[in-house]
């Protein structure tokens, strides 16, 4: 192809890179005005993402954590650092407008340069696609802010992941102490059994049983203690710290997570989520990617001007001659392979597109289900507490039996093992309830701009 047909073409396709170098625009996707599972008693809460729901339960030992961790973690001081590499490059770019000078010094008697001898002199060049380096600009730019709201979202994690953490360790806490009570339990059956047996009133079967259920109580108690090592371990590594113990304060049979129902409507949390702003961002990056690749076609602007003194005609003396020179021209560069990296580009920018809608739908969906687990976690956690409140009712009826001599001891002990059974349903039960908040709380976008005035201290203590 002749190079007038490339100029021509080259022309055409610049002008019809045009509608790129408008600003972009994310794209438009439906979503209900209402979440199917929010019913009214959820409560919808303003600035959410400055919220500090967390301080609600009161727990001392709960906020130092996460202030260490908002403090300490290291997935944020990454964020954070991607985030300074961004504004690293959008400085870049911005300087890319100044003009560089180069410095020179010596003897020449080359023709192109005036056969000027002994010379010195500054050469400011100025060489720049405007069209280019404006999408760039523009491009880079918007990776800032793609990283931004990525140290928003690092935080949101951590939060949700340290509060979780935090109610694992205290319900796994709860739960070895439910264990030893019932093992204690299962030891006294096992003594009377023993006595029973020894004056004949019951045989060895009867104790084979028990004592297996005895075994399976002592593994219980084994994982649990394994347990909650993973669990002070999990959060130290949260807070950047090496193994070992998280001292807490034991309450979780007191915290009361049925009064908490966050919510917020579709629109309001597509508005906080970091990770569609990081979505938003990423399309608006990519459509000025494609921008950046039709900018190619555009001419670039050259500028030089050289200022110095020579010695003229080639001489080997005192470069006391002033030696001007100026350039000022278009230099309209065609290269084949632009072409196919606008194709790449826009092939990017239409998987940012659609990794947008997926982003949308996906929070949606998760908080949906949010709603609905913690409506059904709740319930199941209330009709288990309240199942354990009628039989603890039930054998405090049964003590007063025993005591008139209607019921044995050991049937009265027996029922005790149910009610201890039974607080160990009802302690996990709360714990998923417990999980369900901090999900919603999470998906909801809460707390992730809180920030605490003070500064924060250790908190393994």
């Amino acid at each position: 192809m002749h190079l007038r047909n490339w100029s021509c073409l080259s022309a055409i396709l610049a002008i019809a890179g045009c509608s790129w170098l408008s600003s972009p625009t994310t794209p438009q996707v439906t979503s209900p005005k209402q979440f199917d599972q929010a019913q009214a008693n959820y409560q919808n809460l303003e600035s959410l993402p400055y919220l500090a729901w967390w301080q609600q339960f009161n727990d001392p030992k709960l906020n130092k954590l996460i202030e260490s961790g908002l403090k300490n973690n290291l997935d944020l001081e990454i964020s954070l650092a991607n985030l300074e590499q961004a504004q690293g490059q959008l400085r870049q770019v911005q300087l890319s407008w100044i003009p560089f000078i180069n410095l020179y010094a010596g003897f020449s008697s080359n023709p192109a340069f005036g056969n000027i001898g002994t010379f010195y002199g500054a050469w400011p060049q100025y060489t720049i696609n405007i069209a280019q380096v404006l999408k760039e600009q523009e491009r880079a730019k918007y990776t800032v802010e793609m990283n931004q709201a990525m140290v928003d979202g690092v935080r949101l994690t951590v939060i949700g992941q340290i509060s979780a953490g935090y109610f694992t360790l205290i319900a796994q806490q709860e739960q070895l102490t439910l264990l030893n009570h019932l093992n204690d339990d299962m030891n006294e059956l096992v003594k009377i059994l023993k006595q029973e047996i020894n004056i004949g009133l019951k045989d060895n079967i009867d104790l084979s049983g028990l004592m297996s259920k005895q075994q399976l109580i002592q593994a219980q108690i084994d994982i649990a203690m394994h347990n909650i090592i993973l669990s002070q371990n999990s959060l130290r590594y949260l807070l950047n710290q090496n193994p070992g113990e998280i001292k807490s304060t034991d309450n979780f049979a007191k915290l009361d997570f049925n009064r908490f129902k966050p919510g917020s409507l579709p629109a309001t949390v597509l508005q906080n989520r970091p990770d569609l702003k990081m979505a938003e961002y990423a399309v608006k990056s990519a459509h000025a990617g494609v921008a950046v690749a039709y900018g190619s076609l555009f001419p670039s602007l050259q500028l030089d001007s050289f200022i110095g003194a020579g010695s003229s005609n080639g001489t080997v003396g005192n470069p006391i001659n002033y030696s001007p020179m100026q350039d000022a021209y278009m230099n309209w560069g065609i290269n084949p392979s632009t072409f196919g990296q606008i194709e790449a580009q826009k092939g990017a920018y239409q998987a940012q597109v659609y990794r947008y809608i997926q982003t949308v739908r996906k929070i949606l969906k998760d908080v949906d289900n949010d709603f609905s687990a913690n409506r059904q976690y709740s319930s199941n956690y209330q009709n288990t507490q309240q199942a354990w409140n009628d039989l603890a009712k039930q054998y405090k009826l049964q003590q007063g039996l025993y005591q008139t001599g209607i019921m044995s001891y050991t049937q009265l002990l027996g029922n005790k093992i149910q009610l201890d059974n039974l607080a160990l349903t009802v302690n996990q039960a709360k714990l998923q309830q417990a999980i369900t908040v901090v999900n919603l709380y999470q998906d909801l976008a809460g707390g992730y701009k809180y920030q605490k005035q003070e500064s924060t201290t250790s908190t393994t203590d």
